[in-house]
């Protein structure tokens, strides 16, 4: 399978497709409400696009947090459901990181992982902060990410 990533600025044919990833994902599957899933960050993160064999099928955004100028945000990472086990979740959220690393205006990185995959960002180093909260119905947790 031919893998390929897209950085992705808040407006376009690449955003658009990103957006229908996340239409997808959070507000069709998980029923997340739609007027919560697009927010005020969107035209000012960045976002990547996996496209696979030329398919758009998973994205998520970074952006600064708007109250810590040390701190950037990472979320709204999706994979289409037929899509998921492949591993592209943890493509994507190395593409994240490494765009937020290349910055180097950032100490840390601020998470709100779903509860379901808060081992997967266990595994890039991230760690649990404060407890269990809920978020458009979803178990979450905040987690952070420290760069050294």
């Amino acid at each position: 399978m031919d893998i390929e990533l897209r950085t992705v600025a808040g407006s376009g044919k690449d955003f658009a497709l990103a957006l229908d990833i996340r239409q997808k994902v959070f507000v069709v599957e998980q029923l997340v409400p739609v007027e919560i899933e697009h927010d005020e960050f969107d035209e000012s993160a960045t976002h990547v696009l996996l496209l696979a064999d030329g398919v758009p099928v998973g994205t998520g955004r970074i952006f600064a947090d708007p109250y810590h100028a040390d701190t950037a945000r990472l979320g709204r990472v999706a994979v289409l459901k037929e899509y998921r086990g492949l591993k592209f979740g943890q493509v994507l959220i190395a593409r994240l990181l490494e765009e937020i690393k290349n910055r180097q205006q950032f100490r840390c990185v601020l998470i709100h992982a779903q509860a379901a995959v808060v081992e997967l960002y266990v595994r890039f180093g991230f760690e649990k902060i404060g407890a269990e909260f809920y978020e458009a119905g979803i178990a979450h947790y905040e987690m952070v990410y420290r760069l050294k």
